[in-house]
């Protein structure tokens, strides 16, 4: 759960902050997401505040952190790809996918030597 949940708050907080449209999508695809829906809401939104509160007080400790725990997810049979849908999912949910969210997603696709190209999030030319 907390690989999953870390992907999503540095996609989330990738531009400085969270969106309440960014949270509300990350619950959405939580709640489907068996695997994770097993761990109840409340730790869940718990494990995500924790992470987002981390990035505010000192952003290097609290990225490191959260690549950390997307790092366990390596080599995972559907987990590390589904990370990334959800990743790009929350980014879009404010109304784009700016460059910060961007370079994120394809950091944690590089973290989980994952194609960034396969999600459509590759550099541009």
């Amino acid at each position: 759960m907390e690989g999953i949940i870390a992907g999503c708050a540095l996609v989330a907080y990738a531009d400085g902050w969270v969106t309440a449209e960014e949270h509300d999508r990350m619950l959405g695809l939580i709640r489907g997401f068996d695997p994770i829906a097993a761990f109840g809401l409340d730790d869940v939104i718990a494990t995500f505040e924790a992470l987002t509160k981390r990035f505010a007080t000192d952003q290097r400790d609290g990225e490191a952190a959260a690549f950390e725990a997307v790092a366990r997810l390596k080599g995972a049979a559907r987990y590390p790809a589904l990370l990334v849908e959800a990743c790009c999912a929350i980014a879009a949910a404010d109304g784009g996918f700016d460059a910060e969210e961007r370079r994120t997603a394809i950091r944690i696709c590089e973290v989980l030597e994952l194609d960034p190209a396969e999600f459509d999030i590759a550099d541009a030319p």
